[in-house]
């Protein structure tokens, strides 16, 4: 049974993320510093707007009074301006000490934001000197003060016992306290701690409960744990299907224990179709990615993994994708025709970096080559009308190119266009021939076209069957009722006749006409 995802310890860099649910417990002040009308809320990154000392202010929960808004709104955004603001660009500045001097008298005054800054300083070795002790002093004052993400700090700086012994228990109820206020990462540390009664009892219900929260929040961690549970059968029944599912989801989002027993499930055929091949290739990107459990089983399988020291792919993996085109440009730059198609993919697939006009250059540079990949990828981009207009003639022309360079894709594409009359006279019996082709040379989609005709075929035989097995019925109908009605007329006569005087005669059917 595989043990989940061990929390790890490491470090934010820079900025500051404020979960969606601590909306509910933010805090608005309105007060007058230096003769001035000063006001906030947290924005991203750490809070952004106004947020004054707490000295004259008046605390609300969720906004500020009618009148108290009315002034804000007449007054100049210049105006708004204090102490936490200037802490604040420091900060982003990356002008610590400047930035400490700023925060210290404001998390004094015990404004929580401002003593979180102070915790993550010390914690860093920002502007002073790093001490936990010192940050667990800070985040503590400010998780009281009902901060959500300190809590979370606060938590683990007990965990792993820093600037204090250990004390998973402590750990596990300010885990707790982050996770109901809706901290995503906390929601996974209490499913944890409820499954290796990490500072409470066991219970694998409860854990199941907080995975599932990390799971929908997208933390992947939470996800492969969660996978774990359904697999082993812990807290709930055996879903193979449900955890190769979950298992799916972490791989992704880039996570390569989930990358890794997403592998195992294919490899043998736990909750999906067995795929020895897919396995393989799964477990080679996960120990790419640096999974000790895929490498292992590589080791085991005793197979080679191609995939190592390409820091290129691995980064793409792991979605560090302005990492990825970074390699790639230089590789291109070099003439790396390869490494031009995986620019072209990124640029046309990858929603964050997408830009139609740098994938259709660097296809038709790869193109230019003699590159099969780039002429499918190019295709695609006239085929559905990419930042390009649609033209059929066009695509269906380098398919065609593709399918004489023997790429996989460019022979499953050109089928399709037959398939569909696009570009060419519909011809689906030399489509469906095309996609033998492209099945044979391994493309999935083409295999799953091939079952799609198959099944139309064999529902096409089994209607023809029943229409014609109907007809019989109806045949058969037909004759027993001429039949029995003959019978019947005959009956009748018969009965007509031999009545007398003394006594009747009645006509009685057969047994198969009554």
């Amino acid at each position: 049974m595989r043990a989940a995802p061990c929390p790890v310890q490491n470090d934010k860099k820079g900025g500051r993320y404020v979960p969606q649910n601590h909306i509910e417990s933010q805090r608005r002040r309105v007060c007058f510093v230096g003769g001035r009308l000063s006001s906030g809320m947290d924005p991203g990154n750490k809070r952004n707007l106004e947020v004054p000392i707490k000295m004259t202010c008046q605390t609300k929960k969720r906004g500020v009074g009618a009148l108290a808004a009315l002034l804000l709104a007449l007054i100049p955004t210049a105006a708004l301006s204090g102490p936490y603001e200037e802490a604040v660009t420091a900060f982003r500045a990356k002008e610590y000490t400047k930035a400490v001097s700023l925060f210290r008298p404001l998390a004094e005054a015990d404004n929580d934001d401002a003593q979180w800054y102070m915790g993550t300083f010390y914690r860093r070795g920002q502007g002073v000197e790093k001490s936990y002790k010192t940050a667990l002093y800070w985040y503590d004052r400010s998780a009281r003060n009902g901060d959500v993400d300190s809590q979370y700090e606060l938590a683990r700086l007990y965990y792993f016992g820093d600037g204090t012994p250990k004390d998973h228990k402590a750990a596990f109820g300010w885990y707790l306290a982050a996770a109901k206020q809706g901290h995503k990462k906390a929601a996974y540390d209490v499913g944890y701690a409820y499954k290796n009664a990490g500072g409470v009892k066991t219970s694998y219900s409860k854990a199941l409960k907080w995975y599932q929260k990390a799971s929908d929040n997208g933390i992947n961690s939470g996800s492969t744990a969660l996978g774990i549970m359904y697999e082993n059968g812990q807290g709930t029944k055996k879903n193979f299907r449900k955890a190769a599912k979950l298992y799916a989801k972490a791989a992704d989002n880039g996570d390569a224990k989930g990358r890794a027993f997403l592998g195992e499930m294919y490899y043998n055929g736990k909750g999906i179709v067995t795929d020895k091949k897919q396995g393989i290739a799964l477990y080679k990107q996960a120990a790419a990615m640096g999974s000790d459990y895929a490498k292992t089983r590589l080791e085991a399988l005793g197979i080679r993994n191609d995939l190592l020291g390409d820091e290129a792919y691995v980064a793409y993996l792991k979605k560090d994708f302005k990492g990825a085109i970074g390699i790639w440009k230089k590789r291109a730059l070099g003439g790396d025709a390869t490494a031009m198609v995986n620019l072209g993919n990124i640029y046309k697939d990858v929603k964050s970096v997408q830009s139609y006009e740098k994938a259709k250059n660097w296809y038709e540079l790869a193109v230019t080559v003699g590159n099969a990949e780039a002429m499918t990828g190019l295709g695609d981009m006239y085929n559905y009308a990419l930042g390009v207009p649609r033209n059929y003639k066009e695509a269906y022309r380098l398919y065609s190119s593709a399918v004489y360079e023997d790429d996989p894709k460019g022979v499953y594409m050109f089928a399709t266009m037959y398939d569909d009359g696009h570009g060419v006279e519909q011809d689906k019996e030399k489509a469906i021939k095309l996609y033998q082709v492209a099945a044979d040379m391994g493309n999935a989609d083409a295999k799953s076209m091939l079952k799609f005709y198959a099944k139309k075929e064999a529902d096409q035989a089994r209607w023809d069957q029943m229409v014609a097995n109907l007809d019989a019925i109806r045949r058969e109908q037909a004759e027993k009722k001429r039949r029995c009605d003959e019978l019947a007329y005959k009956g009748r006569l018969e009965a007509s006749r031999r009545s007398g005087q003394y006594y009747s005669f009645r006509y009685v059917p057969p047994t198969e006409c009554r």
